[in-house]
């Protein structure tokens, strides 16, 4: 007969294996590590500098991570839907991770991080922001970019301004580009002192100046038509209606390519231009034209809104976990990595991008190169903001993306453009939010 104290310790027995088998269940040592993880990544100028970054990681931890770069977007999506995505994806831009939210197709990264022991508050705020969707981070900035506001000091020379004193304020910025755009004896234009969409759209950069953005910070309603809008388009079409639309658009198809010395900017053909810290690296200016006597400065504010100085949007790569990844662990293990520091560090420098890590902006290279020491200053102020993005950001941005064309283009007025955008809008994004 079993007396009542051995069936005690027999019960107390069973207990203790369970709670030690239910230990050893949780604990990281049991992450499944697979023998071949894949990464996407949906840019990459030198695909062979990404492939042995990761071979860092691979030799780590006894592994392949087989690098793909640069992907096709809809590639990207077949494979988010599909039964094999990428253990991790990395996009140049966060545009599209809302929607892929709200089909299921992203993994979201607060549980991971926890686990994984990501510091988020070595991250610039403005940049970790750009990767939440409602209250829950989705994706993390493995890098960013910002915008400024390049010269070429020998056109101001040649216009009698000051070479080493851009334009403060956009309406004197209106002022020096009439100073720098010359017409031959039949009118034509034969150099231009600034175009707002060269090389693209930069009205994002433009809005936040005037104070404003498309969206309200909580993403709930569309903020189209508003006098800081209007105010920000009809400042960018005067530079075409000024000097007459069709010789404008003209004049900006006959530069060259963006990745060549024919570039407008380069070529000296555009005097002032707005663009990303990356041009100001060896596989722009620094390489193609290394003799071009320029400056970089923040973006000009309106004189009237003094407190926007050092106003600008940052925004740019950021990776996520697809949800249908099998071995979510080991893809968190592998963000984590990517996210360390050095890593950070020694992937944006070598491609001319802003570090997302707080700790990696301490290295002394990012710091070598003044002209891009001008934008980790613009990343780290305190009127640096965001994107903010909803379930139907993509479909904002078409109708913008269609608003300037028609705006700068062809002169027409913003206002009824932004008013009928936006009463199509927002009953969208009512509903996606089920209001």
């Amino acid at each position: 007969m079993v007396t009542k104290r051995l069936r005690f310790v027999l019960v107390l027995a069973v207990l203790l294996g369970l709670i030690a088998a239910c230990g050893k269940a949780k604990g990281p040592a049991e992450i499944v590590q697979p023998e071949l993880m894949r990464v996407w990544i949906t840019w990459g100028d030198d695909p062979a500098q990404i492939q042995e970054l990761f071979n860092r990681y691979g030799e780590a931890n006894n592994i392949k991570v087989e690098i793909n770069s640069p992907v096709e977007d809809d590639k990207v999506i077949a494979a988010l839907s599909g039964s094999e995505p990428p253990d991790v994806l990395v996009l140049g831009g966060p545009d599209s991770v809302s929607t892929w939210v709200n089909e299921g197709l992203v993994a979201p990264l607060d549980d991971l991080i926890a686990e994984q022991g990501i510091d988020l508050n070595d991250i610039y705020p403005a940049m970790l922001a750009q990767g939440k969707y409602q209250g829950k981070l989705y994706a993390l900035p493995w890098g960013s970019d910002t915008y400024g506001l390049f010269w070429n000091k020998d056109l101001f020379e040649e216009a009698g301004l000051d070479p080493e004193q851009p334009p403060q304020t956009m309406e004197e910025l209106v002022e020096y580009a009439d100073k720098l755009t010359k017409t031959d004896a039949n009118g034509n234009i034969t150099q231009l002192g600034f175009v707002p969409d060269f090389s693209w759209s930069h009205l994002d950069q433009y809005l936040a100046l005037f104070g404003s953005y498309w969206f309200d910070k909580d993403g709930t309603k569309v903020q189209l038509d508003t006098p800081e809008m209007i105010a920000a388009l009809k400042w960018e079409q005067q530079f075409y209606t000024k000097y007459g639309i069709d010789q404008v658009l003209r004049f900006v198809s006959s530069t060259g390519d963006y990745s060549s010395p024919e570039h407008g900017f380069m070529s000296g053909k555009i005097a002032m231009m707005v663009d990303g810290e990356w041009m100001t690296g060896d596989n722009f200016i620094e390489g193609l034209k290394p003799d071009l006597w320029y400056g970089v400065a923040p973006i000009p504010y309106p004189a009237g809104e003094p407190g926007n100085k050092d106003t600008n949007v940052v925004g740019g790569t950021v990776a996520l976990i697809p949800s249908g990844v099998e071995h979510k662990d080991a893809a968190a293990k592998l963000l984590a990595w990517m996210m360390s520091s050095e890593i950070v560090a020694d992937e944006m420098i070598a491609n001319f991008n802003l570090p997302s890590s707080k700790e990696a902006a301490k290295d002394t290279r990012f710091h070598e190169n003044e002209k891009f020491a001008v934008f980790m200053d613009l990343a780290n102020s305190s009127n640096a903001t965001f994107h903010v993005f909803t379930s139907i950001s993509s479909d904002l941005l078409t109708e913008l993306e269609l608003i300037e064309e028609q705006v700068l283009h062809t002169g027409a007025d913003p206002g009824p453009l932004l008013r009928e955008a936006q009463e199509k809008l927002q009953p969208m994004l009512d509903k996606a939010l089920g209001q």
